[in-house]
């Protein structure tokens, strides 16, 4: 008898995006070395292990930011699984802070150049592509997307 063959399952990397909107306008973090140095992105960062993701959300946004937010005032604005060239896929989770305490600041001023708040229907160029095209979905009410993909055929 042959025993049945085992399937690995898939793992993703899950990256967690903490999206503060004030006057319709949202925060973005200028990156400053490593990975996409120079663009703009939404506060985020990895989840971690046995982590789930509306608390990795609230991790990063005082880690990066130093806002406190409970993760009961967080709602799900949109899903987006993406991929980079030469990168394996990753989902990105964004939820949006409904209230927050504190006025956000550069808690990481080694990692990120500064912050800044741009109306939602003008994200600056450059800002980190997935969060741009995320970004966009979520300004047009969509929940989900996918980002850096070859068409199905």
């Amino acid at each position: 008898m042959t025993a049945p063959l085992t399937v690995q399952r898939h793992r993703r990397i899950i990256d967690v995006h903490l999206l503060l909107i004030r006057d319709n306008r949202v925060l973005l973090s200028l990156r400053q070395g490593g990975y996409a140095s120079g663009q703009w992105q939404v506060p985020s960062g990895h989840l971690e292990a046995d982590e789930p993701t509306d608390h990795g959300t609230v991790r990063e946004g005082w880690e990066e930011i130093g806002v406190r937010v409970d993760p009961d005032h967080l709602e799900l604005a949109h899903v987006i699984d993406h991929r980079a060239p030469g990168e394996e896929p990753r989902f990105g989770i964004f939820y949006r802070a409904h209230s927050w305490e504190g006025e956000p600041y550069n808690a990481e001023p080694d990692k990120c150049g500064g912050l800044s708040w741009f109306p939602l229907s003008d994200i600056p160029d450059p800002t980190v592509p997935y969060h741009a095209a995320a970004l966009q979905h979520i300004a047009a009410g969509r929940i989900s997307s996918k980002y850096g993909w070859e068409p199905m055929r």
